[in-house]
């Protein structure tokens, strides 16, 4: 019995020109588009709701490290804001920017954190990265975060000039940094709210004296 013929089929380079095509598009709208960017946060954040990264609610390795709290902000609405007035609480500290998917993905957990615990001892502090506040502005606006959001205003300190976003601090109410936390993760747990109210139980110190 004589066997079938195999016939190979060729991808033509017209296929193969029109495959690379797609993907270097869908590639550069995913990358360097507004649209790409919220889709990029949309699907980052549903893999934050499955729970597989959560956020860090280890202590640092050395957590009697000294927070700097030299750090000058503006609010959206031009209030402006220093560590410094902040001490004695837990700070919760989110640097953070619109074009930023990763950033967009953990935001609703972190809203949905600031409305669980912001009658608590403990101040949410985010700040954007953006080059024009405006954009930042009717984000939020969009979004209805009700979130306090903030810009820097003056020099950075070498702790917090950072080049991964987002990152987040959790500053202790004795003024040293509990943990610190690169990339994005899932704050609405249970777990971390367990932590910042631990870290709230820490004995605060005075303000320091102006000299």
């Amino acid at each position: 019995m004589t066997e079938p013929i195999k016939v190979e089929k060729k991808t033509s380079w017209k296929q193969t020109s029109l495959t690379w095509g797609l993907m270097l598009a869908l590639f550069l709208f995913m990358r360097y588009t507004d649209q790409g960017t919220v889709l990029q946060g949309w699907l980052q954040q549903g893999l934050l709701y499955t729970g597989i990264m959560q956020a860090d609610v280890r202590y640092a390795e050395d957590n009697n490290v000294p927070a700097d709290f030299n750090l000058s902000l503006t609010s959206l609405d031009g209030e402006a804001l220093t560590l410094e007035s902040l001490r004695g609480k837990t700070i919760f500290m989110n640097f953070w920017a619109t074009w930023c998917a990763p950033c967009l993905a953990e935001m609703p957990y972190i809203e949905n954190l600031y409305q669980d615990m912001k009658d608590e001892n403990v101040a949410f502090v985010l700040v954007s990265t953006d080059d024009d506040i405006e954009v930042a502005k009717r984000f939020v606006e969009a979004k209805g975060y009700s979130m306090p959001i903030y810009r820097f205003a003056g020099n950075i300190p070498d702790m917090y000039n950072i080049r991964s976003l987002p990152t987040t601090y959790v500053i202790s109410p004795s003024g040293t940094m509990a943990t610190v936390h690169f990339g994005m993760a899932n704050y609405d747990t249970r777990g971390f709210r367990k932590f910042l109210r631990e870290t709230m139980d820490q004995q605060a110190t005075p303000p320091a004296l102006q000299p």
